[in-house]
């Protein structure tokens, strides 16, 4: 057991206290003084370039004594060098993170090509500052290298950018990605509710308002004006959802369709997209309501005897109207029939 102590402490010893003074430790504990002596700067009220300069070089020796540890060490999960992938991320978690805000994204995207950098420079400049020429098999390496960080930093940027658009676009979501060579939906991932679903409530409200509880003759009168409440339920729609201001609120454009059906009305109400999407006609989503006339009793004026009024009756419209909005394909019936 104590020989078991004195091994492990020796062996502390031995990585804590290297030999020789050129050693990754030695690098280590300058990053260390640098970062203490920039607090040491701040608490004494020293200017801000001075404390800068000293968290910078506490930075820059952490990535390279941190880099150069595992070099020397030969830590290599897989049989990949990690080294200089580890000293470019603290490279970029220093020169992106001390912005604030968003930094992740510059971080991530640069990442790959400042670990190329971490490569690349000892082989290209020596210890003197002096540029030197790396031997052709080296050159080779440093070019399929350079190709590779590009490759996987362009994908980070291109997963940014579909994250962007999903941010803006939410409708795209909801679209097909089964043909997609790059974009996968992981099974059961819930998905959310298409922008279209909300202009289509929002109609369903509009045209709640003008003909639910209204005289039937005044909704019939309200049908004959189609082409003029069509741009009026549109103006209406788009004035309503900039409450809810999104870029694609532009893309969704709304109609309707009245088709008699016996004393009534079945209206077809439909918000169409007009921004990409995987079929190639487009799609749409219609929802599905009933228009019919309610007959109920009219209401007498109590001001005068009942008796004396005649029996009266109103039809008043009563519009229904179904919760589920299919997703079709294509254009709706009107718009095919117009242009056939």
């Amino acid at each position: 057991m104590v020989a078991f102590i004195r091994r492990t402490i020796e062996s502390l010893v031995d990585f804590f206290l290297p030999d020789s003074y050129f050693a990754w430790q030695t690098v280590i504990y300058m990053s260390l003084f640098s970062w203490l002596m920039s607090l040491l700067a701040r608490v004494l009220g020293t200017t801000a370039f001075t404390v800068g300069v000293m968290a910078t070089l506490s930075w820059i020796m952490l990535a390279l004594g941190t880099g150069w540890g595992l070099e020397a060490n030969r830590i290599r999960p897989f049989g990949i060098p990690i080294a200089p992938w580890v000293a470019g991320g603290i490279l970029c978690l220093f020169m992106f993170g001390s912005w604030g805000g968003e930094w992740l994204q510059p971080a991530l995207t640069a990442w790959p090509l400042v670990s190329f950098g971490v490569v690349a420079v000892p082989n290209l400049i020596s210890w003197d500052f002096r540029p030197k020429q790396p031997a052709p098999s080296v050159r080779q390496q440093l070019v399929l290298l350079f190709f590779l960080s590009l490759l996987i930093s362009s994908w980070f940027q291109f997963y940014f950018r579909i994250q962007a658009w999903i941010q803006d676009y939410p409708s795209l979501v909801t679209d097909n990605f089964s043909q997609s060579a790059f974009v996968y939906r992981l099974p059961g991932q819930s998905t959310q509710l298409s922008t279209g679903v909300t202009h289509l409530s929002m109609a369903e409200i509009i045209m709640r308002e003008q003909m639910d509880g209204k005289p039937w003759s005044s909704v019939e009168r309200w049908l004959l004006n189609e082409q003029g409440q069509r741009q009026t339920l549109q103006r209406e729609v788009q004035n309503r959802m900039a409450n809810q201001p999104s870029l694609e609120n532009d893309l969704w454009q709304v109609d309707f369709q009245p088709f008699t059906s016996g004393d009534g009305y079945d209206i077809k109400i439909w918000a169409i997209w007009s921004g990409p999407t995987a079929e190639a006609t487009g799609y749409y989503l219609e929802k599905s309501c009933s228009l019919m006339p309610v007959t109920q009793g009219a209401r007498y004026d109590t001001s005068t005897d009942m008796e004396d009024q005649p029996f009266a009756s109103t039809r008043w419209a009563n519009l229904t109207c179904q919760l589920d909005t299919p997703r079709q394909a294509g254009h709706p019936a009107r718009y095919t029939n117009r242009q056939s």
